[in-house]
């Protein structure tokens, strides 16, 4: 390879990091005015399964071919839009009620189980020695220390992109036009992005393109589909026991559903703290309820779900939700995972194709 022509590539490489380094430095002062745009990149990536399958369905020949994408899409649009209506029209005024109830008892709750927590706490302070009990209290403060430093800075950072999305709700106007051009143009899109590669490099590139996209398909449709499952099978059963707010409680399960491990602790904190408030004698069968809801889960969801999407030791998953909340807050705490799993499937990918010779 002659000077000139190596020059000429080097010059190419270093104009193309440029550009690479301007763009991530926009894209990152700019950051948060993108969110709305964020998502509906995800919106995105949730609906292309389904507009694909619409495709295929509808005519592929003659004057409809061309047609027959923007139609999926608009097909997907409907029937996105109807779920939204009904579920609005019936279950929005309800949980909205319930939600204001919730937030306005949330005081008089706490109170109750104070109370409560003293008689147990004389009970504890009668039956345990002090010795026991001065080592018991070290290792909870210290634990809790390390848990309250960690949920503080991922509440901090959590309430403070909610604000940054409110403050920008003018963007989520554009999404329905944006998510359109997007979704028609996806393949075009992707073979655009191959294309600035070098051709060498193009079936590596596609594979780590489709490493991330079967990691990431199938780990945040499954927790989706974990986070509906859960949240109607709460929400029933704490209205079957009889438990007040049991429509908000399902959707908090649901929610926390989506943050790996610690998610169901923590819809189960929500239901105690209410069912203490309210019905301390049915506490009992509430926690019989969330063990036999975490029995089926853990048996028959979870190994299918989250075990084929990102195969990550729980002692791991324990430590990147601490990682992913101090960093990113909730959103953290819920894409630490997959984005681990993506980038030791890149690693392991990348190790043994450059030790092919």
């Amino acid at each position: 390879m002659s000077d000139e022509v190596l020059a000429a590539r080097w010059k190419r490489w270093l104009l193309v990091t440029a550009a690479v380094l301007v763009v991530f430095w926009v894209l990152w002062r700019t950051r948060d005015a993108l969110l709305p745009f964020l998502l509906g990149a995800i919106i995105a990536y949730l609906l292309a399964p389904a507009v694909d399958l619409l495709q295929r369905a509808l005519p592929q020949q003659g004057r409809l071919a061309r047609l027959a994408r923007p139609l999926a899409i608009l097909l997907a649009y409907v029937f996105a839009l109807a779920i939204l209506t009904v579920a609005g029209f019936y279950l929005v005024p309800p949980l909205i009620d319930q939600t204001v109830e919730f937030v306005r008892d949330l005081p008089s709750y706490w109170d109750d189980v104070r109370r409560e927590s003293n008689a147990l706490m004389r009970l504890y302070e009668a039956r345990v020695p002090e010795d026991m009990r001065r080592q018991i209290e070290a290792n909870l403060g210290a634990l809790g220390q390390q848990v309250g430093t960690a949920a503080r800075t991922a509440m901090m950072v959590t309430f403070g992109a909610v604000t940054t999305i409110i403050g920008f709700a003018a963007g989520l106007l554009l999404l329905p036009l944006w998510l359109f051009y997007v979704l028609k143009d996806q393949q075009r899109g992707l073979e655009w992005f191959y294309g600035l590669w070098p051709e060498s490099w193009r079936p590596d590139v596609r594979a780590i393109v489709g490493m991330v996209d079967d990691v990431m398909s199938a780990y945040v449709r499954g927790q989706l589909f974990l986070g509906v499952v859960i949240g109607v099978v709460t929400g029933i059963t704490m209205w079957l026991i009889g438990i007040p707010q049991s429509l908000v409680l399902g959707v908090l399960a649901g929610f926390f559903e989506l943050i790996p491990v610690l998610g169901p602790w923590l819809a189960f904190v929500a239901a105690a703290l209410v069912t203490l408030a309210t019905e301390p004698d049915r506490i009992l069968f509430v926690g019989i309820a969330f063990l036999a809801i975490q029995q089926l889960e853990n048996t028959f969801l979870v190994p299918k779900i989250q075990g084929d999407a990102v195969r990550v030791h729980p002692a791991l998953i324990m430590v990147l939700l601490v990682v992913g909340g101090s960093l990113w807050g909730v959103l953290g705490m819920i894409f630490i995972v997959p984005l681990t799993a993506v980038l030791r499937d890149i690693f392991v990918y990348l190790y043994h194709r450059t030790g092919k010779v």
